[in-house]
């Protein structure tokens, strides 16, 4: 019985320690879609791809007010977070959050966009 209780224990703790592994390996972070990353060099610019939207950076700005929930994160680069922005599309806005020194969100909107709220408008840095 004491061999089979030892036994049990090993088991147990293989398990643990695989589990534990396993949400190491993965940051501990939920799994969020990934955003593709192309170079525009017509423009000049980053755009972000996802699900058949493509964004453009629109403006940076230092509060959270108009971030959401986050929906994804781009492509190969695990420091970057992309939300929703409260209140609108995520087909249309989203804003991207690098988690590093000197990070900020950026606002991107989609290429499909032609009507812009003026809130969003004020943030306004790029004309892409």
């Amino acid at each position: 019985m004491k061999k089979l209780c030892s036994v049990g224990t090993a088991v147990i703790l293989c398990i643990l320690l695989a589990a534990g592994l396993t949400g190491c390996a993965s940051g501990g972070q939920a799994a969020y879609p990934e955003y593709a990353e192309a170079e525009n060099t017509a423009l000049g610019c980053i755009e972000l791809s996802y699900n058949g939207n493509t964004y453009r950076p629109y403006g940076v700005f230092t509060d959270n007010k108009l971030k959401g929930e986050q929906i994804g994160i781009r492509e190969g680069l695990p420091d970057s977070k992309i939300y929703a922005v409260k209140g609108y599309d995520s087909g249309e806005w989203i804003v991207e959050y690098l988690d590093i020194i000197m990070g900020g969100n950026m606002l991107f909107k989609s290429v499909s966009v032609t009507d812009v709220p003026d809130e969003l408008e004020a943030v306004r840095q790029y004309d892409y």
